[in-house]
C-alpha cells in the first residue's frame, strides 16, 4: 500500500497481506453485487475492501475490467480470419471477433460476423444465437432481438444460454426455476432482497448457490433468523459463507448442521478455532478423528490440538499422530520433540525423538526443516562447512522441501564466503531447476550472474513482457464450457460453470483448478488466484496429490496464477518511469490482485492500493487537478510516479523502495539509520515489519515469476536448466 510520505499513515494502516483472499463475488458488468474481500486473520489489522460495480446498463459478453478488445487484437483476429483456411478455426475467430465488436459498441459487425454461423459451428448455436440477439438489441431493434431470444429458447430450452436469454426477456421467474445456480438469478435475487428483504425463497436460493455474495453475511442473519428449514447441504452452503466472511462463530453453529463428512467436521473446529473458542475447538476437532479417522483432515485435527491444547493435550495428539498417521508421522515427531522443549522443559527426550525423525523420516518435509534448523545454528556458530553439509543432506534426501530453497540459496552464500564458488554455483542452480516458482530461485539466478536484476540493479531490467494467447482444454466441465473458453468467451464460460456446478461444495483439486481458471478470465483475480493457491496446502488424499502434481505442471496453471492483466498500461508507464515492467506487475499483484476498484477499509484504493491524500500529494507534485484512483490509467500513472520516487530516494535500491512503499520512506529511512544496510538478504530478514519483510519477499518473488513466465529471454534461460 502506497503511504504518505509525510507521515500521515499510521503503521498499522501501512500493512496489507494478500496470503489468505476468500470469498469474493466476480463484478458482473451490469450486475449489482459488491465484492468484498477479507483478509487473513492473521493480519495485523483487518481489510475490509469492496469492489464498485461499473454502472452499466447494457447486456455485455464480457466483464469490461477483464478482457480489453484493444484495436490491435481486433486488427489480429481479422487478420487470422482472412487468412485462416481452417473451418474450426474459422468458427471460433468469428464468434469471438463478433463478441468483441459487440463490447466495442459495434453491433452492426457482431451481426454481419454471426450471419449464418450456427450453420458451420452447431456447437456453438446457443451462444452465437445470443449474441445475435444482444447485438440487435443494441442497434435499438428490440423486436428483432425479443425473436432470436424466443428462438433460443425454442431450441435450446436447457441450454445455459437460454438463462441469458430468459433474464433479457424479464422472465425471471423461469430463470429462477430453471437455473437456480447461474450468476444472472443471482443478479435477480438481489434485487429482490432489495425490495423486499425478508423474502424467505429468495434468501435460501441466494445462501444455496451464492454463498460468495458480497453482502451475503447479513442475509445469512436473516435467514437463520427467519427460521426457514433447510437441508443440511443448505447449512454448508450456509457455514461456508460465514466462514469466508469471517463470521466463525456463526459457521460454526451452521456447520454443525451441516452434511457430516470429514470436510465439515473438521471446518467445525477451525471455526471455533478461529473463533479463539478453545476447549468447543478442541472437542470438534477430535470428533474429526473418532468419526472420520482415515480421512486427510484426521491428522491435520490432531496438530491443530497441538497448536491450542495444554501441553498434556497436546502431547497426547503428537503419539496420536505418530501411532496412526505413517504420513504425517514425521511432523508428529518434531512436534512432541518441540512441545518436550518448549512446554515440557524436556530437552533430552526432545533430542532423542529429533535423532529419531532424521533416522526414521529422511525424506520427509519435517526433516528438512529441522536439519535446517541445525544448518543455521551450525553457521551462527561460524561454522559454514558444518551448516554447508547439513543443507547437503537436506537437499539430497528432501529436495522437494519447501524449505530446500532457502537452505540451499543461503548455503550458496555460505559456500561463497568460504571461498568454494564451485559449490555455491550448484547450490543456486539447484534452486532455480527445483524450485523455479520461489523468491530464492529470483536470488539465486541473480547470484548465478542471469541478466535478471538483483536487488540494486533491477531498475535496470527492461525486459518486456509477451504474455501467451494459446489456451489449452480444462481438467474439468462440460464440452461447453470447453469449447467457450478456449474460444475466449471468458464471461460465457465462467457463466455456463458456475451453473453447471449448482453451488457443489468442497470442490476436488481439478475442479477447483478449473474454477480458478475461470475466475482469473472474469477478472475474479482475488477469489481465483486464492482457489489455484490452495492446491500447494489442501488436505487431500494420495491420488488427489498425484492430481494437483499432473496439474501444477501445466503452463495455464502459473500463468492464471500470475495473471497480467493491463499489460498495455504497465508497460506504458513502466516506461514512462524507467521501471521494470515486472516489477511494476509484481508489485500490483501483491496489491490488488490487478482488482481495479479494491479499496480497503482506511480507504487504500485501486490496484496499486494509494491512499487519498498520497494521491492528492503525488496529484499536486505532478500538476493534475482530475484524475480518479480507480480508474487503471491514473491509478497506475499515480502509483508508479510514487515507485519512481521511492526508488530515487533510495539511490535506486529496488529492495529499499519495495519495503518504502509499503511501511513508508520515514520507517525505511529509520532502519537503515539504525543498522545500516550491509547484506542485503540479512537486512530484509530483519526488517522489524513482518508483513513489509513478506511484502519484500512476495513482491519480488512475483517479479520473478512475470519474468520467468513473460520475458522471452528469461524463459530461455529456464528451459535450458531443465
Amino acid at each position: 500500500m502506497v503511504s504518505c510520505p509525510v507521515g500521515t499513515v499510521t503503521k498499522m494502516q501501512q500493512f496489507m497481506r494478500w496470503s489468505v483472499i476468500l470469498a469474493l463475488t466476480v463484478t458482473i458488468a451490469g450486475g449489482s453485487a459488491a465484492p468484498l474481500l477479507n483478509p487473513s486473520n492473521a493480519a495485523p489489522s483487518s481489510l475490509n475492501a469492496s469492489l464498485v460495480n461499473p454502472d452499466a446498463k447494457d447486456i455485455l459478453p464480457f466483464d469490461p475490467l477483464a478482457f480489453t478488445p484493444t484495436p490491435q487484437r481486433i486488427a489480429a483476429l481479422e487478420d487470422r480470419l482472412r487468412q485462416s483456411t481452417d473451418t474450426a478455426e474459422r468458427n471460433r475467430t468469428r464468434l469471438l471477433l463478433g463478441s468483441l465488436q459487440l463490447f466495442n459498441g459495434k453491433p452492426k459487425e457482431t451481426i454481419l460476423l454471426l450471419n449464418d454461423l450456427e450453420k458451420t459451428y452447431p456447437m456453438m448455436a446457443d451462444y452465437i444465437l445470443l449474441r445475435r440477439g444482444e447485438a440487435q438489441a443494441r442497434t435499438g431493434d428490440q423486436r428483432a432481438a425479443q425473436e432470436t431470444w424466443q428462438q433460443l429458447l425454442q431450441q435450446y430450452p436447457e441450454s445455459h444460454a437460454s438463462a441469458e436469454a430468459l433474464y433479457a426477456l424479464r422472465r425471471h421467474d423461469e430463470l429462477l426455476r430453471k437455473f437456480p445456480a447461474h450468476p444472472r438469478s443471482r443478479d435477480v435475487l438481489v434485487e429482490r432482497l432489495r425490495n423486499v428483504p425478508d423474502l424467505q425463497a429468495a434468501l435460501v436460493q441466494a445462501a444455496t448457490y451464492f454463498p460468495e455474495h458480497a453482502e451475503i453475511a447479513p442475509l445469512l442473519d436473516r435467514l437463520v433468523a427467519s427460521g426457514a428449514q433447510l437441508s443440511p447441504e443448505q447449512w454448508w452452503s450456509v457455514a461456508d459463507g460465514y466462514y469466508d466472511y469471517f463470521e466463525f462463530s456463526k459457521a460454526a453453529r451452521a456447520y454443525s448442521k451441516a452434511t457430516p463428512n470429514s470436510f465439515t467436521a473438521y471446518r467445525t473446529g477451525r471455526s471455533f478455532h478461529r473463533a479463539r473458542q478453545t476447549d468447543n475447538a478442541i472437542a470438534a476437532y477430535r470428533r474429526v478423528v473418532q468419526q472420520f479417522p482415515n480421512s486427510p483432515e484426521a491428522p491435520r485435527a490432531l496438530v491443530r490440538i497441538t497448536q491450542i491444547g495444554t501441553a498434556e493435550q497436546a502431547l497426547a495428539a503428537a503419539d496420536q499422530i505418530i501411532a496412526n498417521y505413517p504420513d504425517t508421522a514425521a511432523e508428529g515427531m518434531l512436534l512432541k520433540a518441540d512441545i518436550l522443549e518448549n512446554r515440557l522443559n524436556s530437552a533430552q527426550s526432545a533430542s532423542s525423538h529429533r535423532k529419531a525423525l532424521l533416522s526414521q523420516y529422511p525424506s520427509s518435509e519435517s526433516a528438512a526443516n529441522l536439519r535446517w534448523r541445525i544448518a543455521k545454528g551450525a553457521a551462527n556458530s561460524g561454522n559454514l562447512t558444518q551448516g554447508i553439509q547439513q543443507v547437503n543432506t537436506l537437499i539430497t534426501d528432501s529436495p522437494s522441501a519447501p524449505i530446500a530453497a532457502e537452505a540451499a540459496f543461503t548455503a550458496g552464500k555460505w559456500a561463497e564466503r568460504v571461498g568454494d564458488k564451485t559449490k555455491a554455483k550448484a547450490l543456486y542452480e539447484f534452486v532455480v531447476q527445483q524450485h523455479p516458482e520461489s523468491y530464492f530461485a529470483w536470488r539465486s539466478a541473480s547470484a548465478l550472474g542471469w541478466q535478471v536484476g538483483s536487488f540494486t540493479t533491477a531498475r535496470n531490467i527492461q525486459l518486456p513482457l509477451k504474455p501467451d494467447s494459446v489456451r489449452s482444454p480444462l481438467p474439468a466441465g462440460s464440452a461447453k464450457v470447453q469449447e467457450l473458453y478456449v474460444v475466449g468467451l471468458n464471461r460465457d464460460a465462467y457463466h455456463q460453470w458456475r451453473s453447471e456446478l449448482k453451488g457443489k461444495r468442497a470442490l476436488p483439486p481439478k475442479e477447483l483448478f478449473t474454477d480458478g481458471v475461470l475466475r482469473i478470465g472474469v477478472n475474479d483475480n482475488l477469489k481465483g488466484i486464492a482457489q489455484l493457491d490452495s492446491l500447494s496446502w489442501l488436505d487431500v488424499t494420495p491420488e488427489q496429490k498425484a492430481e494437483v502434481a499432473l496439474i501444477k505442471q501445466q503452463p495455464i496453471y502459473w500463468q492464471s496464477l500470475y495473471p497480467i492483466p493491463f499489460n498495455d498500461l504497465i508497460n506504458k508507464w513502466s516506461q514512462e518511469r524507467n521501471l521494470p515492467p515486472a516489477l511494476v506487475a509484481g508489485l500490483i499483484r501483491q496489491e490488488s490482485r490487478f482488482e481495479v476498484r479494491i479499496r480497503s477499509h482506511v480507504g487504500a484504493t485501486g490496484l496499486m492500493q494509494i491512499m487519498p491524500e498520497t494521491g492528492e500529494w503525488i496529484a499536486s507534485k505532478k500538476g493534475v487537478s482530475n484524475y480518479s484512483l480507480t480508474e487503471p490509467q491514473d491509478n497506475i500513472s499515480f502509483g508508479t510516479w510514487y515507485l519512481d520516487y521511492t526508488h530515487r530516494r533510495n539511490g535506486d535500491n529496488s529492495m529499499l523502495a519495495i519495503a518504502s512503499y509499503n511501511a513508508g520512506p520515514g520507517a525505511v529511512s529509520r532502519w537503515l539509520e539504525a543498522r545500516g544496510l550491509g547484506d542485503p538478504d540479512e537486512f530484509v530478514q530483519n526488517i522489524p515489519y513482518a508483513e513489509t519483510r513478506d511484502y519484500v519477499e512476495k513482491v519480488f518473488a512475483n517479479y520473478w515469476n512475470y519474468l520467468r513466465l513473460y520475458s522471452p529471454m528469461v524463459k530461455q534461460k529456464m528451459s535450458e536448466q531443465k
